[in-house]
């Protein structure tokens, strides 16, 4: 609570806010990656604990997932350039936007889709679907999110050197740049063919649920 509150200081760096926020948040946000990685080894230990057997597996590969990449790109992403004399020279730039897009995707948008995953079907009076379909979409979707972060963040230590230590001006280092806004076009289309999947996967044509270790493919009739 204390690291994820006083640690949104490195947001107060640079918009003329008093320097002292620059020891807070530099000192506190390096503190959010220990509750991110608590986070996974708690949800993982659930899951063990749990048996490894839930019937919605879909919705239990994104809620792990979640985890995850909330630490890497909340946490891990984050700590790297939170540093206030970093931050000087990563701060808005393809780094902070790697930082960005990962968080975003690992804390918001993976726990929307696990929560859609698992309610939707008990909402359609358990309807069953596309539990496999559901599946590859996860590692498609996520595989181009975190090509896209590599990518952005490669593009950003560029960035840095072109414009901060040679002098380029913006636009310069822009046109310098051109290929890895390519290459993260690409992975945006994957990204837009997963969403596709999913919706695919949760409202198309219904496909029986992944059946458990424990629970026979075949019920008997009554």
């Amino acid at each position: 609570m204390f690291s994820g509150l006083l640690g949104t200081g490195h947001h107060y760096y640079w918009i003329g806010t008093p320097g002292y926020w620059q020891w807070i948040g530099s000192l506190f946000s390096t503190l959010e990656v220990a509750p991110f990685f608590a986070m996974v080894v708690f949800a993982f230990t659930m899951v063990w604990k749990g048996g490894r057997d839930h019937p919605n597996k879909a919705a239990m590969l994104w809620a792990l997932g979640c985890a995850v990449m909330a630490f890497f790109g909340a946490g891990v992403w984050g700590f790297l350039h939170t540093l206030a004399p970093i931050n000087y020279y990563t701060h808005g730039t393809q780094v902070t936007a790697a930082h960005g897009h990962l968080a975003f995707f690992g804390a918001y948008v993976m726990l929307n889709l696990s929560i859609i995953s698992y309610a939707l079907p008990h909402l359609r009076g358990r309807a069953p679907y596309n539990q496999v379909l559901n599946m590859w979409s996860f590692w498609i979707m996520t595989s181009a999110m975190a090509f896209m972060t590599f990518v952005l963040t490669f593009g950003g230590v560029v960035q840095i050197h072109l414009q901060r230590v040679m002098g380029l001006t913006y636009m310069e280092v822009q046109e310098q740049l051109a290929l890895f806004y390519w290459m993260r076009l690409g992975a945006g289309l994957f990204v837009v063919i997963s969403v596709l999947m999913f919706v695919y996967a949760m409202f198309g044509p219904a496909r029986e649920q992944v059946p458990s270790r424990n629970q026979p493919s075949v019920v008997p009739a009554e």
